[in-house]
């Protein structure tokens, strides 16, 4: 698992920024990429199912940023554990990904198919994400509250392990 570092925050802070609740903040993504193989079984009935996945979970050093003098260790700490929150869903999405299959009567039927399911589940797993780090956002205070903040930063570390115990 990567470790942030204070410099891999190379954005510049919004002009605002003492408005904020954060005296830093982490731009993330998660990527993917999918390939599909389909088979005609029987003459009529065609079976695809994704191949492979890619997904990553990037950060853009770019568009992250901490305000000088203004972040320590467990600020730090908050947002290591909001990279590693994604990387639990980068796992999630990528064991999803895997297991979706389709049936059909055209290879077109069935990679239709196979796209709108891979979206759909990347949908729903990236939107439970969003609500999970706006949880731990409100439920740590920023990393203010360190109890809380000890108590997520285990927890992420458990779904780490095995990200099934996230929810999904």
């Amino acid at each position: 698992m990567r470790q942030l570092v204070w410099s891999d925050f190379q954005g510049t802070p919004p002009a605002n920024s003492a408005a904020y609740k954060e005296p830093a903040a982490i731009h993330m993504t998660i990527h993917w990429h999918v390939s599909f193989t389909a088979t005609c079984t029987n003459g009529r009935t065609w079976t695809g199912r994704v191949a492979s996945a890619e997904v990553a979970n990037v950060m853009s050093p770019a568009l992250s940023w901490a305000v000088p003098g203004h972040v320590d260790v467990l600020i730090l700490q908050h947002e290591q554990t909001h990279f590693d929150l994604n990387e639990v869903y980068r796992r999630k999405l990528e064991a999803a990904l895997l297991c979706i299959q389709s049936q059909g009567i055209s290879e077109r039927t069935v990679v239709d198919a196979l796209n709108a399911r891979v979206q759909g589940v990347a949908d729903s797993l990236l939107d439970r994400l969003v609500e999970i780090q706006d949880q731990y956002d409100a439920e740590t205070s920023p990393g203010l509250n360190q109890a809380a903040q000890y108590r997520w930063t285990e927890q992420v570390r458990e779904w780490l392990d095995d990200p099934s115990l996230a929810p999904s």
